[in-house]
């Protein structure tokens, strides 16, 4: 049986930035994915830069190398396809997370698994309104996400697929207790709930139950 340590994680100031040329899905399928052409460089860290309301900018165009810099990608990573001279050219960025019992830090796409932490950009919007599974804001006003074997992101405080209740909007499909600070987090079907499955989550390659800190397999 496979059992993964919760671990906490903040997000900090700095972000991980890439040189990214891109061509919209709607203009072009790529032939390897099917999906939008794509490479990226990476370039290192950076400060991250707030809008006056202490969102992250997605202004960054003052902080470019101009085009003609021989880093910016010149073809899809995935097909080959050259890129046009019309084809975005993006500095594109991560925000980092440290986890503060280890000193670890990642972005959330690259956390291990067992890491857990509050998607803010959803519970900063939701500060004292209402709860539950329809608007994806647990008791505590936060809104958790556990990073899942297979690299699939958990959001505990969201509607499970399989919901019995879908009009409801203030109940929890997955019922939590404790806090993932402390490595008390826990998960069941304890309290304002529906009737979907028994507080496990089950994604692709993996099924399984968070009780008292672990994240385990059935």
């Amino acid at each position: 049986m496979s059992e993964y340590k919760i671990s906490w994680w903040e997000p900090t100031d700095r972000e991980r930035q890439w040189l990214r040329r891109y061509t919209s899905s709607d203009q072009h399928k790529c032939s390897a994915t099917g999906s939008y052409c794509n490479a990226m460089f990476e370039l290192g860290e950076a400060d991250i830069l707030y809008t006056k309301d202490g969102y992250i900018t997605g202004d960054r165009d003052d902080r470019k190398p101009p085009k003609d810099d021989p880093r910016w990608p010149k073809s899809c990573e995935a097909c080959g396809r050259l890129f046009g001279d019309n084809d975005p050219h993006q500095l594109f960025g991560k925000q980092i997370y440290i986890c503060q019992a280890t000193g670890q830090r990642s972005t959330l796409d690259k956390a291990p698994v067992g890491a857990c932490w509050d998607a803010w950009w959803i519970s900063e919007r939701r500060k004292d309104g209402p709860t539950g599974s329809g608007y994806m804001i647990g008791p505590d006003y936060r809104s958790l996400v556990v990073k899942c074997p297979g690299n699939h992101d958990w959001h505990i405080d969201n509607r499970a697929s399989n919901c019995t209740m879908p009009d409801e909007r203030e109940h929890f499909c997955w019922v939590r207790h404790g806090r993932p600070e402390d490595g008390t987090l826990h998960v069941d079907k304890n309290g304002n709930t529906c009737a979907a499955g028994a507080g496990s989550i089950s994604i692709p390659g993996f099924h399984g139950f968070l009780h008292h800190g672990i994240l385990k397999d059935c």
